[in-house]
């Protein structure tokens, strides 16, 4: 996105401080954006608030001013409480598949990968001022640990009343310095024209093979290393099976839905999509759930990150490179052994269809509820179409279910990277939501793939208001 404005510059610009003031502040030596910020309120010289605006506007995703929010206190269990120490981090909202993360310093992207990894969760990063989230950081835990009963931290200057509090809490969020786009978002237009767009590739529901119509078990070797993929395909071919290969996550994708293998062998880390979030895809299908994956890493390393495969990504386990082909051989069996005797019923792919066709219809008639329904069936049958991630951000937005929406929009442009309206409407909702980066990154993905010049000429607009 290029270099960033010294947070200095952005309040110098602003009038929130005088050059005097900051050379006071700099004489301190704390030049990184969130330090600088710490030191200038508390030498006095700006506002809370006009440094977190500032800190947005540097970093490019929303402040939190934590003074004034109110914090579900159960969220605190998902990190502990000398991670969050060490890190400057603390949970302050965690949905089923997303978690709000007050970092002092979001520019860190090793402390979002590991929470990423641990919970399974996106992570979306919130900017704090760092005198400010240490001492919310202890005041909150000791609260949690001293009385299990109560449900919320609350802010010094946090206004709502508890009979009145949002039950996921009250975050007094600082993002009203970036402009509102001029694009407006179309659901009726963008679910008509789905189809169309996805091509019959992504709408056909195709039908793996049955176990009956396979002669041997067909085991899918997903890595981007071909010295791996061939040395695990002589592997197993001697050892009677047959054998297909991926080397990108997309390609992965396409090649469970299309093909139904007996068993996945999947590297950790894979261009388009990472190897966890294909097995968590396969783990939540009810029509691909009973197929056994084991991931493969040269990077996670441990007996902790064996669990945490395990446990938060579903992975039936996992092996270190270099691994022994034994072993690993060994355990392929010993999986397919316990597999044969777990699959139910196959489940008929036209009922995916079905379900989708419900949705989309329950959508049109404004039956949301219905829709969402209908959907999240669709979903668990076949977990890798772009029509139903499409169709189910459809209805989150209809809903005002802003964050859910943006999750089914991600999973739609992971499906399918060039498609416009879901990128354009993520660059609209990043936008809206105060997350300036994410949303020039997908503004500029929407330019490349824009329809027709008028669009682009739409699109161009944007980004120059965001620059």
């Amino acid at each position: 996105m290029g270099k960033k404005d010294p947070i200095g510059k952005i309040l110098v610009e602003k009038k929130k401080i005088n050059q005097d003031g900051l050379g006071q502040a700099l004489e301190h030596q704390h030049r990184d954006g969130g330090r600088l910020a710490s030191q200038l309120l508390d030498l006095g010289l700006a506002g809370e608030e006009d440094l977190l605006l500032a800190l947005a506007e540097q970093q490019g995703v929303p402040a939190v001013d934590l003074a004034g929010s109110i914090i579900a206190l159960r969220f605190l269990d998902l990190i502990p409480e000398e991670v969050a120490s060490k890190n400057n981090i603390m949970p302050l909202r965690v949905d089923e598949d997303r978690v709000l993360l007050a970092m002092s310093n979001p520019d860190d992207q090793s402390i979002i990968d590991e929470i990423h990894f641990i919970t399974g969760k996106k992570v979306d990063p919130q900017v704090v001022l760092e005198a400010r989230v240490k001492n919310v950081i202890r005041e909150a835990y000791a609260l949690r640990k001293r009385d299990a009963s109560l449900d919320f931290y609350r802010g010094e200057r946090s206004s709502v009343h508890e009979d009145k509090a949002d039950p996921d809490g009250y975050l007094a969020v600082l993002s009203n310095q970036l402009p509102e786009p001029d694009v407006q978002i179309d659901p009726d237009e963008d679910l008509i024209s789905i189809e169309v767009d996805l091509g019959d590739e992504v709408a056909a529901i195709s039908k793996p093979a049955s176990l009956e119509e396979k002669s041997q078990d067909l085991i899918l070797v997903v890595d981007d290393e071909e010295d791996i993929v061939r040395m695990l395909e002589k592997a197993l071919k001697a050892e009677g099976f047959a054998v297909d290969s991926a080397t990108r996550g997309l390609e992965a994708l396409q090649k469970v839905k299309a093909l139904g293998p007996s068993l996945v062998l999947l590297d950790a880390m894979l261009p388009e999509i990472h190897g966890f979030e294909i097995c968590k895809k396969i783990k939540s299908s009810k029509r691909f759930g009973h197929i056994p994956v084991i991931i493969i890493s040269a990077i996670y390393r441990g007996w902790r990150y064996a669990e945490d495969v395990k446990s938060t990504y579903g992975a039936d386990d996992f092996f270190e490179k270099p691994f022994r082909v034994v072993p690993l051989m060994r355990r392929i069996h010993d999986l397919l052994n316990q597999s044969s005797s777990k699959v139910d019923a196959e489940v008929d792919p036209d009922a995916a269809n079905q379900a989708y066709r419900q949705g989309v219809a329950s959508y049109n008639k404004k039956k949301y509820q219905d829709a969402e329904k209908f959907l999240e069936q669709a979903c668990q049958l076949d977990p890798f179409s772009a029509n139903v991630h499409y169709a189910r951000a459809s209805v989150y937005l209809a809903q005002g279910k802003l964050y859910e929406a943006i999750q089914e929009y991600e999973s739609t442009v992971e499906l399918k990277p060039d498609l416009f309206a879901p990128l354009r409407n993520l660059a609209i909702l990043y936008q809206k939501k105060g997350f300036k980066n994410k949303a020039l990154e997908m503004w500029e993905r929407a330019l490349r793939c824009s329809p027709d010049e008028p669009t682009r000429k739409e699109v161009k607009s944007q980004l120059i208001k965001l620059l």
